[in-house]
Parts: structure tokens; C-alpha cells; sequence
């Protein structure tokens, strides 16, 4: 068996190893990012390999060998997709993008030094041009995450302030569309039984505060029966595990609520919040029926 196609195999096996195994990585903003990050190095590296096989042992050049490779790169990618569904696992179509973009950046990079093609000229131009535009949309993402991290970091005590559209990095909605306007979080609810908004990752260390401060709004003519919910890292998703609290906001009415941070340590049945951990805030419709809109102004601690 040719030397090639043995590193291939053995390169494949590690591969779907990683289907396999759950990698020790944080849920985090930069957890994520880094684990979609290794998508496209890997295809990158398995469409070469594919590259070399299929031109030195199948003796293939030209359009053949380019589209073949292609073919196989990005059928890998799906397949790998598809396998981790019934894995339990989080398959994506945006994972499926990261892979064709290293099996794209894989051909493109054989391309500039296939001296057999003779790839020239504007061919030659062509696939600098996507060697670099398969780079950028590889680190977009991490130039992101750092920028939001950077953000988030520089404006605490402030939580969210919405001056700046990379405040959504932060954001997840449960049956409720968002938008980042003129400097206010618009939010509208959905049919969902509790929809609402969640604030993931601020700045944990919440020691040295007294008060979070929230300003709101509720812009219909229906009241508004909005729940304030604070949890740290060890929250075990039991509703009494956690902060709770409900606000009822009157029909057009603007208001700033405050929580005491000593009475969302000592939310928790059985324990005490640990405020050097706090991962989540969330608000959502506590109600069925009521206001379909919030708008929100800022988050801070105080």
C-alpha cells in the first residue's frame, strides 16, 4: 500500500476520532470559537492529502484531479455531519461551511505550486486571491470573538449598553427576535410559552458590587409581567437553584429596576450563589398573554 494513502487512512482514523470523543473544552464564547477554528486546518490538510494521493497514485491531473479532490472534501464534510447526529452531538451547516472553506484553501494552495497544471497568469492570480479570502473568513471569526471579549471586558461594571452591535456576541434569544438600534435593545416576543433574552458570559467576578441595575421599558398598550433571572456556573437548572424575580411594568411604562446583589446570593435554596461565577442573566414574559415588546436601555452593577 503506497506510503500516501497510509498516512491518509491514519490521518482519517484520528478525524473521526474526534467525532467520537468529547474534547475538553469550556462552553464558552472562546471554547466555541476555537473548536469551529480546527474545521478548516483539518480539511485543509486531508484535501492535500487527497490531492497527492489522486495525482501520484491515480495518476489524475488537471480539471479531474481538482473537482475529484473537491467532491471528496466537501462529501467529508457533510458526512461528518450527518454521522454526529445520532451521536448526540451539534452538527451544523455553519461547520459544514468551515470544512469546504479548507478544502477550498487546500486547492487553491495546490494550485499556486502545481508546476504539472502550469497554472499562470490570471489562473495563478485567481488562486492567490482565494488563498486570501479563505484566510480572511478563517480568522473573522477569532478577530471577532477577541474583539467582543475586548468590549465586554472594557466596559464592565457595565453588562450591556448597546451603543456598539458586537453586544449580540452575547446575546441567545428563546422565541424572540432582537434588535440593536440607535443605541437600545428592541425585543419582540414570539408564541413561546417564557420567550425571552439571555445574557451569556459577563464578567463573573460580581464581588465589590451591591445592586444590578437594569433599565427597561415596555413600549405596548398591554402590561408587561417581566421575570429577572440570575444564575452562576453551578446552577443545576432547577428553578428554586437560582434567581428569580418578577417585575410588572404598567403600558408604556420606562422604568429602572434594581436587584440587590445580597439577595441574589442568597437566591438559592440549598446554597449560596457563588458571585465570583455568575454566567447568566436572563429576561423573558413570565406570562402567556401581555405586552409582545421590551426594550432594553442598559445592564450594570452598581
Amino acid at each position: 500500500m503506497p506510503r500516501r494513502l497510509v498516512l491518509l487512512i491514519l490521518f482519517v482514523l484520528v478525524a473521526a476520532l474526534l467525532l467520537f470523543v468529547q474534547l475538553p473544552i469550556p462552553p464558552t464564547y472562546a471554547g466555541r470559537t476555537i473548536e469551529n477554528a480546527g474545521h478548516t486546518p483539518l480539511f485543509l490538510v486531508g484535501t492535500l492529502f487527497v490531492l497527492a494521493i489522486l495525482r501520484h497514485d491515480f495518476r489524475l491531473h488537471g480539471f479531474a484531479l481538482y473537482a475529484l479532490a473537491a467532491l471528496i472534501g466537501t462529501g467529508a464534510g457533510v458526512l461528518s455531519e450527518v454521522i454526529q447526529k445520532p451521536m448526540q452531538r451539534d452538527p451544523s451547516w455553519e461547520d459544514v461551511l468551515a470544512d469546504s472553506v479548507g478544502v477550498v484553501l487546500a486547492l487553491a494552495l495546490y494550485a499556486i505550486f502545481d508546476r504539472r497544471t502550469a497554472f499562470r497568469g490570471s489562473a495563478r492570480i485567481t488562486a492567490l486571491l482565494i488563498v486570501a479570502g479563505c484566510v480572511t473568513a478563517y480568522l473573522a471569526p477569532v478577530v471577532t470573538m477577541v474583539h467582543a471579549y475586548v468590549h465586554r471586558n472594557g466596559q464592565f461594571p457595565v453588562l450591556a449598553d448597546f451603543h456598539s452591535s458586537i453586544e449580540s456576541a452575547w446575546l441567545v434569544g428563546y422565541g424572540a427576535h432582537r434588535t440593536i438600534r440607535n443605541g437600545v435593545l428592541d425585543v419582540e416576543f414570539e408564541a413561546d410559552p417564557f420567550p425571552g433574552i439571555s445574557f451569556y458570559e459577563p464578567v463573573r467576578d460580581w464581588r465589590g458590587f451591591k445592586t444590578l441595575v437594569i433599565e427597561v421599558e415596555n413600549p405596548d398598550e398591554a402590561p408587561l409581567h417581566l421575570v429577572v433571572r440570575v444564575h452562576d456556573i453551578g446552577h443545576s437548572k432547577a428553578y428554586a437553584d437560582r434567581f428569580n424575580r418578577v417585575f410588572n411594568l404598567a403600558p408604556g411604562e420606562r422604568r429602572t429596576l434594581e436587584v440587590a446583589l445580597e439577595d441574589v446570593e442568597r437566591a438559592p435554596r440549598n446554597r449560596l450563589m457563588n458571585m465570583t461565577q455568575i454566567s447568566d442573566v436572563t429576561l423573558f414574559r413570565g406570562q402567556r398573554s401581555g405586552s409582545r415588546h421590551l426594550r432594553l436601555y442598559s445592564m450594570r452593577l452598581q
